[in-house]
């Protein structure tokens, strides 16, 4: 499965046309949740090109169009198109993506569509990206990070969170996490 999460909507959609749009996605390589906004369709591309400004990547694998398989890391990834994507939605995105502008991560996870080669790792390669762009003042989020405070936005609160651990094993020993508030 795609690690794209893609949305169906806002609060106007039955639980039912919920239901089947999930079941749809996953028939057609993605995933839908409730929480997530809209994105253009997928493309597949070769592994050395570029993803270019504003997409993400959701998925790596190895296929004979972008060469000979088997070498260190897959040939081809799956990009997705993040203007869609609504202020305040969330979309996942494999770790080595580039992040869109006005994106920050909101949580860590592991999946296999997100690993870049056949390797084990001890860290997570998949993380939540949730816009911040055209968010209201006074708006509030917690995003992983401590340091990269976004431009009008103030930090209301450090802590810790398993969700925003890079590695996979044990609790942050330290703060890892801001929640911050649009000025």
């Amino acid at each position: 499965m795609s690690t794209a999460t893609f949305g169906i909507g806002g609060t106007g959609m039955s639980w039912g046309r919920r239901a089947a749009a999930v079941v749809a996605a996953a028939l057609l390589g993605g995933t839908m949740t409730a929480g997530t906004a809209g994105a253009a369709a997928p493309k597949e591309v070769c592994g050395w090109t570029s993803t270019p400004a504003g997409w993400i990547e959701i998925r790596y694998w190895d296929s004979t169009q972008c060469g000979p398989l088997g070498g260190g890391m897959y040939n081809m990834k799956r990009i997705a198109d993040t203007s869609g994507v609504a202020p305040g939605r969330t979309v996942a995105a494999c770790t080595y993506s580039p992040k869109p502008a006005g994106f920050r991560v909101t949580r860590y996870t592991s999946i296999s569509d997100c690993n870049r080669s056949r390797g084990t790792s001890d860290y997570h390669n998949q993380v939540d990206l949730v816009n911040l762009t055209g968010l209201a003042k006074g708006a509030t989020r917690q995003i992983c990070g401590l340091f990269d405070v976004p431009a009008g936005w103030t930090v209301v609160s450090r802590s810790r969170s398993v969700d925003c651990q890079q590695y996979k094993y044990g609790y942050p020993s330290n703060d890892n996490t801001m929640t911050i508030r649009k000025s």
